[in-house]
């Protein structure tokens, strides 16, 4: 029994040991799929966390890098404008600009609140609607932010609001240059002026202009100062050098190019070069430099101006008129519109059309600049359109053309072409008139200031030569009745007469007559004084010249009655 007993104790031991060892087998096998799957387990995390690492890390600033792009892609350092002296115009600076990943952003409403309740910032509707669409990845909040709100943002601490380096395009001297210059948009696009015609040359120089700092302080000053005191609408002054450079070039209204609103559109007009007028007796100029280089009339060649003459439905007179016959040189000096229809007459329309290409009149300026104004010419040459132009009506062009015409013509008769860019100079040797008729019109000119209306532009010693123009404007209904007429004034002229170095213009748009004109508001009492001003401030800054009488004779003189 005992060995039954011993056997059945051995199996039974057996069997267990046999179980354990194959409870042993499963444990090691459940334990070996545990390790399995905790391994696989583990390196699925590990792959999710160096994902997103390379998400955060790489791959999302690869993306920003792009949309910033796409988004921005004139986002650029532009360089410098200076004026002929190196002083800088227009610069940039570095500025931090507000941007989303909207991918990233945990609470649109709760981001757009936050952000918009920082002064300075976009509404939270405008913010609201560019951050909704999580698909995006990058999306602009707000461009070129000061200091003092980045730090804001900063400390608000909104996940998905970041910062880029951006660049913003400043102007110094604010709305000094501001025609001529011009502005950019967001970017730093050119969006007028030199910036927008040199917009690809300056994201690679720096230009240089032929402006002078100086000079344009002093018109800008004098020119606002005229247009609160004759409350005129607007005006426009530009100074140039017989090389065709421009000095200086001033259009009001002005605008802030730093701070560019909707409302600034009209104001960046440049009347100077876009705007196109009927000059008025200005022309006169032209027309007897025709009348003296085609041969048809000599200085004392004369005019009967003792009656109106009529040019369809109008009657044309001479403004406060001698009433007898003139003088060539008197119906310059006196400004005759009667002398000037009989002078034109002489010559035909032929002749003046041909000159008046030469002077070009009949093209739009050269000037480097993308506002440039086409002149308004007639369609059809013929005898009124001959009568009328010869006084300065039936045709328009830019002041900076007018100026330039003129210029052409006291230059010793070599045609002059704007330019703003420094070296840039456009000589091609043109004569338009010959020597002698050139030094004519600087001794009319000048007879025009010691005598005529344009006294008041005088300056002692500065031996200022010019003329005034006033022209009354064509509403598109015809150029209104007596008390009900709007006017532009207008100066050409320069110094000095017997070496001419600058040439001016100076326009008033719709001046008002005040207690010092004596209730007048033609061009004798407004712009000729306005010129005057800054012809005293500019001379001794161009020019070295001692402040004396002037002596010099006029050849013209005796060919002028005085007394009468």
């Amino acid at each position: 029994m005992s060995f039954i007993r011993t056997i059945f104790r051995s199996l039974f031991e057996g069997f267990s040991l046999w179980r354990r060892l194959n409870n042993h087998a499963s444990v090691m096998e459940a334990l070996r799929i545990r390790i399995i799957f905790s391994c696989v387990f583990g390196l699925l995390i590990l792959s999710v966390t160096i994902y997103k690492l390379c998400d955060i890390m790489v791959i999302r600033n690869v993306i920003q890098k792009i949309s910033t792009k796409d988004d921005n892609n004139n986002v650029v350092l532009k360089c410098d404008i200076l004026d002929r002296n190196g002083e800088v115009l227009a610069t940039c600076v570095t500025t931090a600009s507000c941007y989303a990943d909207p991918s990233v952003v945990i609470d649109v409403n709760e981001a757009s609140e936050k952000l918009s309740g920082i002064p300075g910032m976009p509404k939270a509707d405008t913010i609201k609607e560019r951050i909704k669409d999580k698909q995006k990845r990058f999306v602009w909040i707000a461009r070129h932010v000061t200091p003092q709100i980045q730090q804001k943002i900063i400390d608000i601490g909104i996940p998905g609001i970041y910062f880029q380096k951006d660049y913003k395009r400043i102007y110094p001297y604010g709305s000094l240059f501001s025609h001529v210059i011009g502005c950019t948009d967001i970017d730093s696009t050119g969006a007028s002026g030199i910036e927008r015609a040199f917009d690809n040359v300056l994201r690679k120089k720096n230009l240089s202009l032929t402006l002078d700092l100086r000079i344009q302080s002093i018109v800008y000053e004098e020119l606002k100062t005229a247009i609160e005191k004759y409350r005129a609408i607007g005006g426009n002054v530009t100074v140039i050098n017989m090389r065709g450079e421009i000095i200086a070039m001033v259009s009001f209204p002005d605008f802030e190019p730093n701070n560019i609103k909707q409302k600034d559109i009209r104001s960046m007009f440049n009347r100077n070069t876009l705007g196109v007028y009927e000059p008025g007796s200005i022309f006169k100029i032209l027309n007897t430099a025709i009348a003296l280089e085609s041969g048809s009339a000599k200085l004392n060649s004369t005019y009967d101006a003792t009656a109106p003459i009529k040019i369809g439905k109008f009657t044309v007179t001479d403004f406060r008129g001698k009433n007898r016959i003139l003088s060539l040189a008197e119906a310059f000096v006196f400004s005759s519109n009667l002398a000037s229809i009989k002078i034109a007459q002489q010559f035909g329309t032929r002749t003046q059309k041909e000159f008046m290409k030469k002077f070009g009149v009949l093209e739009k300026s050269s000037v480097e600049l993308q506002e440039v104004g086409p002149p308004l010419i007639p369609k059809v040459w013929q005898e009124s359109t001959l009568m009328t132009i010869s006084y300065g009506y039936g045709i328009a062009l830019s002041p900076l053309q007018l100026l330039t015409s003129v210029a052409s013509l006291v230059n010793m008769g070599e045609r002059v072409y704007p330019t703003i860019v420094l070296d840039n100079v456009k000589y091609h040797g043109e004569k338009v008139i010959s020597d002698n008729t050139s030094l004519i019109m600087r001794d009319l000119m000048r007879a025009a200031v010691c005598f005529g209306t344009a006294k008041k532009a005088d300056v002692e010693g500065a031996e200022i030569f010019g003329k005034t123009g006033t022209a009354y404007k064509n509403s598109g209904k015809g150029y209104g009745t007596e008390g009900n007429r709007s006017k532009i004034v207008t100066f050409v002229g320069g110094f000095s007469k017997n070496n001419p170095q600058y040439m001016m213009i100076v326009m008033l748009d719709e001046p008002h007559p005040t207690e010092e004109t004596y209730g007048y508001s033609t061009a004798g009492w407004n712009a000729a004084p306005t010129a005057g001003k800054i012809f005293k401030r500019i001379v001794p800054v161009l020019c070295n010249y001692e402040n004396n009488e002037n002596k010099t004779e006029l050849i013209v003189t005796k060919y002028l009655n005085l007394g009468r």
